[in-house]
């Protein structure tokens, strides 16, 4: 098998998962401590044992445990951490980044994906301003140097840095819940519950669209996403948001009886003139690394 920097890198991303379940001793522990969901840790996990044909953790009741085998590649594990703490201790030049980034972005990809890089970019590069402008209208070549677009360009003066895809849920607020109950269908969501829909996903949903259409209290359609999830937070009726935005809202409930299967390919773009710029690199190198979590 011929190996890629992205083939190691994914090797090396599920013997750390293994790792950080053994060292916490539970699956819950190690994805909290590292910013994943529960979930994909769990699901990472299990298709690595079933890749290499292996058990490596044991589950139990209160946790995980390494079995004979699991234990070879948590030793495998923690050799690749000691190497990455061995290239950490050595003496680095430290560049101070200045200066400012244009980034157009739609407010709901603002909202759904990029967000959550800007604490840690800014905490590394406090001397770095990004100028974040987002817009429903498709932005021309001299307003950005980075920009997240959901059609893939075809412009020559844009390098494509990476493909992402953004998956979306049904939910509903807790007092929402509460007075009118949870959807148990699709027919039940149609036709005795409130929906709150953005106008453009039945563009991009067969199944979305449907639902529209069947729909008997269509309570509010919006152009933007921010709105969208303050009215579905205000209890005004259930709606599609992004898993990764919605799941950190603790007033909302994702509805799991009903499963839309809607997700939204998109593009990170730069310009050819801005790509190699060390405080655009810098800020790539932190989307990738979030992304990775997802």
């Amino acid at each position: 098998m011929s190996h890629t920097i992205y083939t190691y890198v994914a090797t090396i991303k599920k013997l750390l998962c293994i790792e950080e379940a053994a060292r916490h001793g539970s699956i819950k522990a190690a994805a909290a401590e590292n910013g994943f969901q529960q979930s994909n840790m769990s699901i990472l996990i299990r298709n690595f044992e079933k890749e290499i044909n292996q058990k490596l953790l044991v589950r139990l009741s209160n946790g995980v445990q390494l079995t004979e085998a699991g234990y070879n590649y948590y030793q495998t594990a923690c050799e690749i951490k000691a190497l990455v703490q061995k290239l950490d201790a050595l003496p680095q030049t430290s560049i101070e980044l200045k200066g400012s980034i244009r980034l157009w972005i739609s407010d709901g990809l603002g909202l759904g994906f990029l967000s959550k890089c800007f604490h840690t970019f800014y905490e590394k590069y406090p001397h770095v301003n990004v100028e974040i402008t987002c817009s429903l209208q498709v932005p021309r070549l001299d307003e950005f140097d980075m920009a997240v677009l959901f059609q893939k360009p075809q412009i020559k003066a844009l390098t494509i840095k990476e493909e992402y895809t953004l998956k979306f849920a049904l939910f509903a607020s807790k007092e929402y819940l509460a007075n009118f109950g949870t959807p148990q269908t699709i027919k039940d969501l149609c036709t005795n519950h409130k929906i709150c829909d953005r106008s453009n996903y039945s563009l991009y949903s067969k199944k979305w669209a449907q639902i529209i259409s069947k729909a008997t209290s269509l309570t509010s359609v919006t152009n933007s996403s921010a709105m969208l999830l303050n009215l579905i937070k205000d209890g005004l009726g259930v709606g599609l948001l992004p898993i990764g935005t919605a799941s950190k809202e603790p007033d909302l409930v994702q509805i799991k009886t009903i499963d839309i299967n809607f997700a939204l390919k998109f593009w990170l773009v730069l310009r050819k003139d801005a790509e190699n710029q060390a405080k655009i690199k810098a800020l790539t190198d932190i989307i990738d690394y979030e992304s990775a979590k997802l």
